[in-house]
């Protein structure tokens, strides 16, 4: 083989080769709850969050397994190190404390919900004290509200469970991630975007982030090659391109 050659077949195997050779047959299991669009078993590559999450770290060069879980054992487990990557994640000083958090890959806004008509306002947390409002159970939407126990809250099993008694007048308002609001919504009665009300200002401009365990002793390894990685797509448009086909319009 003549060295032009040679050097031409290395450089086609290396081009194939994971960017990191000793991840080649590193496998990290991937969790994440019940939380479409960003989550959720039926969804288009398990939704948003996994699907990024998954492309991402695949090209920094590792194996990926994934599962969708209840958020309890998601919480858990997390702690416990038994899965490697929690994703579909808002930033969360109590989670922080277990997993060590990823660049955000995406953008979302926590608004509260009144039903259409209503003349509640949101001038701040104190403004929302005389009306009960619905909130999932477990859920984190942000964190002066989650630790606001002054204010009535009536506990749901879903947001679109609380998205219907606001619509049938049982509970003043409800809250969650805008994009999650829609999805619930056009998945099971497209009827209740004219009974519901977005209300401004926003609780919160929130991101979506994976984490791994900090129990993995190369947890820092993992989140930066992670970076890297979403860099790279961030600027090559396959970030962009991979979005498309979770209809986020």
């Amino acid at each position: 083989m003549s060295l032009l050659k040679k050097w031409f077949f290395v450089l086609t195997i290396a081009l194939f080769l994971p960017k990191n050779p000793a991840l080649a047959d590193e496998k990290l299991i991937v969790v994440a709850d019940e939380w479409p669009p960003f989550s959720g078993g039926t969804l288009p590559g398990q939704g948003i969050s996994i699907d990024v999450t998954r492309a991402v770290l695949t090209r920094a060069g590792y194996i990926v397994e994934t599962a969708i879980l209840p958020w309890s054992r998601v919480v858990s487990g997390a702690k416990a190190g038994d899965y490697d990557v929690v994703t579909s994640l808002f930033l969360d000083p109590e989670m922080q404390v277990s997993l060590s958090y990823s660049d955000a890959f995406f953008k979302t806004q926590v608004k509260f919900v009144r039903k259409n008509g209503s003349d509640i306002m949101y001038r701040g947390l104190n403004s929302l004290q005389p009306y009960t409002i619905a909130v999932g159970t477990g859920f984190l939407y942000e964190p002066e509200f989650d630790g606001a126990d002054h204010l009535n809250k009536f506990e749901v099993t879903t947001t679109l469970q609380g998205i219907q008694m606001v619509a049938a007048g049982r509970v003043d308002l409800t809250l969650d991630s805008t994009h999650v609001i829609r999805h619930s919504i056009l998945g099971a009665d497209p009827a209740l975007l004219e009974q519901i009300e977005f209300m401004d200002p926003a609780l919160a401009d929130q991101e979506i982030h994976m984490a791994v365990s900090k129990l993995r002793p190369d947890h820092e390894t993992i989140v930066s090659d992670f970076n890297a990685a979403l860099a790279e797509m961030q600027a090559d448009g396959s970030l962009a391109t991979l979005l498309i086909k979770h209809n986020l319009n």
